[in-house]
This record gives C-alpha cells, sequence and structure tokens, in this order.
C-alpha cells in the first residue's frame, strides 16, 4: 500500500519547540541501532545489569513508524553497531573501555559483541529491513562517522531526517548531532525512541528542541501521523465521540512519553531507597491513607499506618536484588503501574512485585502492592 500523497506535499507536524515541515521525497528515515543484543532478553545489553524492557517498548511503536514511512516511499535507513571481526576498525579506547570481562569481540549471550554476522548483532525479528533499503555497519556512537551514510543521502537529494532508535542519550542523539552539523533538518520521534534510564532519554528530548531547535525537533508518532493523515485523525476523533466505556477506557493516552518518564523515574527512586533500606523515603512513595493496601509475601498491610510501622521493623533486603523484568504502563496523565520480576543473590525463587500509582499534587504515590514469591 501506497498512500495517496504526491511526493511534492509538504507535511506539517505538530512538534517542539514549533512545527516542523518536510516532503516525503527528501527525507530519509533512519533507524538506529534496533539489535538483539541490546534490545532482547539474554542479550548483551541484559548481561551488563541493564532493563531491556525500555528497551522493547520502542519496538512496536517504531515498527508503526518504518510500516508510515514505507507506505510514503521514504528512504529507509537501519544502522547497527558493529565491527569487523578482527577488530581492526574498533579504536584502542573504545575496545578497553567498560567492565573487562565484557567487551567488543568477547563470547557473549548472542555470539561475540558487537560483530557483524553474529546472532546478537542482527536487527530485532520486527524491525527487519526489506530489500532494498539502506543498512550501515558503524564502527562508532554516530551514524555518519566512518560510514557511507553522507554521501548515500546526498545522491538520493536527501535534506531531511526522521530518527528513531536507541539508545537515545548516546547512538541516537550522537547521529542527530553529527546530522544537524551537516545541515539536515532532523525530527526525533519521541516515542520509537527509547534508554535503559528514562530519565536520560527526557533530559535528551529536552537538549535537542531547546533553544529553538538547536539541535532540531521532537514530536511523538501521533503526531506525524496526523500530520500524514489529517481526514483519518477527524475520522478517528468523530467515532471516539460514539465509544462504549470499555472502549473508551481502551482510547486513554498510553504511555505518554513524558507521563511514563515521571513514573519510571518515581519507581527508580522508590527502588533505590528499597536496596538502601532508606525508610524514610520508601513511607514518603506510599500514600498515607487509610486506603491504602500492601499485600506481602507473609503479611496483609490496610493503611498507611500499618505499612509504615510494618516498614520500621522490616529487615533490608537480601543483597544483589536484581531487577529480571519491568513493566510499565501509564494511563493517561496520573496513573500507572509498575510490575517486575527480580531476584536476589541469595534467594532460590523468583519474586514479583507490582505497584499501582496515582500523581497527587505532592508527586507519585503508591495506592497499592503486592509483593509475592514463586
Amino acid at each position: 500500500m501506497t498512500l495517496t500523497l504526491t511526493s511534492g506535499k509538504t507535511i506539517t507536524v505538530s512538534a517542539k519547540p514549533y512545527d516542523y515541515c518536510f516532503v516525503a521525497a527528501s527525507t530519509a528515515l533512519i533507524v538506529i541501532d534496533m539489535q538483539r543484543d541490546f534490545i532482547e532478553a539474554g542479550g548483551f545489553g541484559e548481561a551488563l545489569g541493564n532493563d531491556v524492557s525500555q528497551l522493547s517498548a520502542a519496538v512496536p511503536v517504531t515498527a508503526a513508524l518504518l510500516k508510515l514511512a514505507r507506505e510514503l516511499g521514504m528512504t529507509v535507513v537501519h544502522t547497527r553497531e558493529a565491527h569487523l571481526s578482527d577488530l581492526s576498525d574498533c579504536p584502542p579506547s573504545k575496545l578497553t573501555r567498560g567492565n573487562p570481562s565484557c567487551r567488543i569481540g568477547d563470547p557473549g549471550p548472542m555470539g561475540r559483541i558487537l560483530i557483524r554476522g553474529e546472532p546478537g548483532n542482527d536487527f530485532v525479528p520486527a524491525l527487519q529491513p526489506l530489500p532494498g533499503e539502506i543498512i550501515i555497519d558503524k564502527p562508532g556512537k554516530g551514524a555518519f562517522y566512518g560510514t557511507p551514510l553522507q554521501e548515500r543521502l546526498q545522491q538520493l537529494g536527501i535534506t531531511h531526517l526522521l530518527f528513531a532508535g536507541v539508545t537515545t542519550e548516546v547512538c541516537v542523539q550522537t547521529s542527530m548531532r553529527e546530522a544537524n552539523d551537516r545541515g539536515y533538518e532532523c525530527l526525533l520521534i519521541e516515542d520509537a525512541t527509547a534508554s535503559y534510564f528514562p530519565h536520560f532519554k527526557q533530559a535528551t528530548l529536552a537538549m535537542m528542541h531547546a533553544q529553538g531547535g538547536i539541535v532540531g525537533w521532537t514530536a511523538s508518532l501521533s503526531a506525524l501521523s496526523a500530520a500524514i493523515n489529517p481526514k483519518k485523525n477527524e475520522s478517528n476523533n468523530a467515532e471516539e465521540q460514539h465509544e462504549s466505556p470499555c472502549e473508551e477506557i481502551s482510547a486513554l493516552q498510553l504511555n505518554l512519553p513524558d507521563v511514563l518518564v515521571d513514573l519510571n523515574s518515581a519507581f527508580e527512586q522508590y527502588e533505590h531507597a528499597l536496596v538502601q533500606h532508606d525508610v524514610a523515603t520508601l513511607d514518603q512513595f506510599f500514600w498515607f491513607n487509610a486506603q491504602t493496601v500492601r499485600y506481602g509475601i507473609a503479611e496483609n498491610l490496610y493503611g498507611g499506618e500499618a505499612i509504615r510501622t510494618y516498614r520500621l521493623a522490616c529487615a533490608p533486603v537480601p543483597p544483589g536484588r536484581r531487577i529480571v523484568r519491568k513493566v510499565s504502563t501509564s494511563f493517561g496523565h496520573d496513573f500507572g503501574t509498575v510490575s517486575i520480576e527480580f531476584s536476589s543473590s541469595d534467594a532460590q525463587n523468583v519474586g514479583r512485585q507490582m505497584q499501582t500509582w496515582v500523581r497527587f499534587p505532592e508527586g507519585w504515590r503508591i495506592v497499592a502492592a503486592h509483593v509475592s514469591l514463586m
């Protein structure tokens, strides 16, 4: 399917810091490093202790963005951070930096780390390139350094770039800054990029469009879709007026990027306080109200006072606590859930924790929680 949009038509997207305008024929979508080793459970990223669910959440949004770009007939570029098998293209400083037991070229969970042709170096299945799309293997963080990307884009008459991929603050930001310095007009799709550290993503988005768009623009996928197909958007809005109550619930603004960042930031502060046995901070994050509920492994607690008393008498969590999997979901602007699986160095079982969060004037607070072992 190809959208009935003439190649010379200007598309205007509602973006930050102001509207972004482009023509599909002279615009390329660049998808940065959506590789198995970074995104999938059991890969290199998780082996380093990262929560890969933070990145995997961007996969379906990026897939939808790819579909949109392909329907428009746009140039599509996929990049991989990848090195030759003999590492001759890897700077010594990059090779020797970091964890000495898990470096570039070493055997990893999915083959040699960041080496071309290894299973982990491939794109995730949902974002595989189509025949004819450009694939760039890059030795650095930026898509332009040490690659033929600039030459390819110039040959195609590309003047504007849409960006997606991971991680926001490293390879995506570096590539977009490189592009900006080469004169391209750049738009980063906010919900099609992600970081292992959500607050890093938020900071990067702010830096991109600060000072009148010093690096470029940012916008959501929904804003891009509405600009490309406004009639469909108007039709959807009309249909929403006749939705049933269940449909209205499902139509809540799900995982708004700014809200999800704030929710995850609150959770990370809570988790840090839990590991540090910072009882005062833990107490602060629970809604101090008689309606608050916490079901623990061996206790049922009703009300803020009961939870506070339990915390004061509770022993610290076992050492080596590690989040195995995490799913964060926000609904609208003031409600969300965070569910994790966790383990510790001396535990035989996997733990499960579910929290319901609500944003009050004083900030995000847990109104219900459940902890169990399996």
